[in-house]
């Protein structure tokens, strides 16, 4: 099974705050992985505390990458949701269950 991330860039209007983070690791097929994007993107905050009024969520290109436009009652959001599939580690394979 493939292992993936969700990586999250968010900024707010006029570019006061900009993060990055990573939202999610898991394993699993490229299916679930992107099911769980769209889950993240639809459901994610970018900031504790944030009081959502509106979110707009589109789809760039074949649903590896998310965009949101997050509107607060103070201010509004701009995040990408980018799905990442590890190719390549020089650590060891993780342990099974």
């Amino acid at each position: 099974m493939a292992r993936w991330v969700v990586l999250v860039q968010a900024s707010t209007e006029g570019g006061i705050e900009d993060a990055s983070e990573e939202a999610a690791r898991f394993e699993g097929t490229q299916e679930q992985a992107r099911a769980r994007l769209y889950e993240i993107a639809c459901t994610h905050r970018p900031r504790s505390g944030l009081r959502q009024k509106r979110r707009e969520v589109y789809r760039i290109g074949d649903g590896d990458t998310y965009y949101a436009c997050i509107k607060g009652v103070v201010s509004t959001f701009r995040v990408t949701y980018q799905l990442a599939e590890l190719v390549w580690s020089t650590g060891p394979e993780p342990k099974r269950p």
